[in-house]
């Protein structure tokens, strides 16, 4: 079967089998993958108009204890100055994403021993005290069952946690041995069971990914039926042992985004700081390409440069405010408005 033809099977049957995915991954060429972004880009904006989500990111600690072997924040890297915000400092700078119409706040941060179940059940119950009506969605790894529940009760709305790699051996090559992928699941099956909105998502162009790995990503992405996708190009660290290793293609990352619209025209298909790290307009090509929410930065300036998980990260050393005008005025320049909208509040 050709491509295109493919391609259209998928948007008919909403899944391809993984040999059908490989091919598609290991072939495709310039025109399939218009084929594709001309599809999901029509699927996008019968679904969600020209009115795009903002997830208004805090990015909450630096500090991790994990040594994933592709991430900057790896608990070895020693030239990375760490930092970790009071539950204040969260709840001000959330007040000035709420102020400039945001309604989902997204916190992130690594395996830090210092933000405990308690620590962030305040944070979580401080902001949905202030703002009730915000969406919360948190970022912060592979926690227990027992966790996950509290951040739950605590106001705890929707949790993204990437799968990386839906390939046992290849998620092995990306991380320490002590983690594992059927772990990885097993907190991506208790974030679900819990009651969290959940999101998965994997890096293009990792090391050692083939077209065979891609296609089961998105095989496993069919099957667990996830809120959220968050697809982004690897960005190689200096700091860790795949310094050298070339950049995810943004081509590549495209056609993967618009194979995921077209396969779920309702999932949440967030534009991340990769894109933009690896093309100047790689937000707006996202877009194009079929995705719905974009992600303004709320941390403290001081701070935001340090949330560096690859090099060269895109960083703007504006305030929250300014940084979103300018984001603004480029998605207005290909037809887009940034509106407040954001899923109901699971919690009042």
């Amino acid at each position: 079967m050709a491509n295109t033809d493919l391609i259209d099977a998928l948007a008919a049957d909403g899944a391809l089998s993984i040999d059908e995915f490989e091919q598609l991954l290991a072939t495709y060429t310039a025109a399939d993958r218009d084929h594709a972004a001309s599809k999901a880009y029509r699927i996008a904006r019968q679904q969600f108009g020209t009115s795009l989500t903002a997830w208004g990111v805090v990015s909450v600690s630096n500090v991790c204890t994990k040594e994933c072997l592709y991430c900057g924040l790896r608990r070895s890297n020693e030239q990375v100055e760490r930092f970790r915000l009071s539950p204040e400092d969260v709840v001000t700078a959330w007040a000035e994403g709420h102020r400039l119409g945001f309604r989902t706040v997204y916190l992130e941060g690594g395996d830090d021993p210092e933000l405990t179940d308690e620590s962030m059940e305040h944070v979580i119950w401080l902001v949905k005290k202030q703002f009730g009506d915000s969406t919360v969605t948190l970022e912060f790894g592979e926690r227990t069952r027992g966790t996950y529940e509290r951040y739950f009760e605590a106001g705890g709305d929707a949790y993204v946690l990437r799968h990386e790699s839906a390939d046992a051996d290849h998620f092995a090559s990306l991380h320490p041995r002590r983690m594992t992928l059927a772990n990885r699941i097993r907190c991506l099956e208790d974030l679900k069971a819990v009651g969290f909105s959940t999101g998965c998502g994997m890096m293009i162009g990792s090391p050692f990914q083939t077209p065979a790995h891609l296609a089961r990503d998105l095989a496993f992405i069919a099957d667990f039926d996830p809120a959220s996708v968050s697809i982004g190009p690897f960005v190689p660290s200096a700091s860790t042992e795949f310094a050298d290793q070339p950049a995810g293609s943004i081509d590549k990352t495209l056609f993967v985004l618009s194979l995921v619209r077209i396969m779920m025209p309702t999932v949440d298909l967030p534009v991340l700081t990769s894109v933009a790290t690896v093309h100047p307009r790689g937000r707006e090509m996202a877009v194009m390409a079929g995705a719905n929410v974009v992600m303004p930065n709320l941390t403290p300036t001081v701070d935001r440069a340090k949330f560096a998980p690859y090099d060269h990260k895109i960083v703007s050393g504006a305030e929250a405010a300014e940084g979103f005008e300018i984001l603004s005025r480029r998605m207005a320049a290909i037809g887009y408005s940034i509106g407040p909208t954001a899923p109901e509040p699971r919690h009042r």
